[in-house]
């Protein structure tokens, strides 16, 4: 029996992973063309995976996705070049956000107002203590890295809404809806950590960051997938 196309992807993703992780010296040495460049492969694969197969997605989907990866592998290699590249690094993820966003919130039945709230809790203190304090620094990283904070919980909210009272193609709890509440959850996770990281020290940041953005993007593709094959089924 062949092994299906995105285990072949999935392969190809972790070893590309594993060879980042050891150029970068187990996560030791950071910032640089070197770096910046190993950083950005393992999204290279998942891109490549898109746009060569496509996993049975929708070509207008499948651009999306394929956009939405595109600027997330230019957010890993612009932020893998220097420390300030966060902020140019911050607004090529929000971009890829707007794309993810595109291919499902439309779907939305209701909100789920809990998780909304407890996101808009956590977004204000982490806003208050981790990112105002740079004001003097510069008012436009916090204007940018503030509203990158506010669209990522956005796209947990209208994941986690669909997971839990389904959408207009997917039943609750389905498969494909549970990769994808996955994927922004640990999106969120991670760039959670990367932002209390600069406040106060989180152990082990670099490397709970490293797992939990690419099985991240990783879910996030799974989840375009399997959200198309129960749709095609339910018909």
């Amino acid at each position: 029996q062949k092994m299906p196309a995105l285990l072949k992807a999935g392969v190809l993703f972790l070893l590309a992973i594993a060879h980042f992780f050891y150029q970068s010296g187990g996560l030791s040495r950071s910032y640089g063309d070197v770096y910046a460049f190993w950083k950005s492969t393992p999204l290279l694969v998942l891109i490549s995976f898109v746009a060569l197969h496509g996993g049975g997605i929708p070509l207008k989907e499948r651009a999306l996705l394929f956009f939405a990866l595109l600027a997330g592998c230019t957010g890993d290699y612009v932020m893998g070049l220097a420390k300030e590249g966060i902020v140019p690094g911050a607004i090529a993820f929000g971009i890829g956000h707007i794309f993810y966003l595109i291919t499902f919130a439309r779907n939305t039945l209701s909100i789920h107002w809990p998780v909304t709230f407890a996101l808009l809790l956590w977004n204000s203190v982490i806003v208050y203590f981790c990112i105002l304090p740079f004001l003097k620094v510069s008012v436009v990283a916090v204007i940018v890295m503030t509203t990158y904070a506010f669209l990522l919980a956005t796209t947990v909210v209208f994941a986690a809404s669909q997971y839990f009272y389904g959408s207009s193609d997917q039943s609750p709890f389905s498969s494909g809806l549970g990769w994808r509440v996955l994927g922004f959850a640990l999106f969120y996770l991670s760039d959670s950590i990367i932002i209390v990281d600069v406040t106060v020290t989180v152990p082990f940041a670099p490397h709970l960051v490293f797992v939990t953005y690419f099985a991240a993007q990783y879910f996030l593709v799974r989840g375009a997938i399997s959200c198309e094959k129960n749709k095609y089924h339910s018909k």
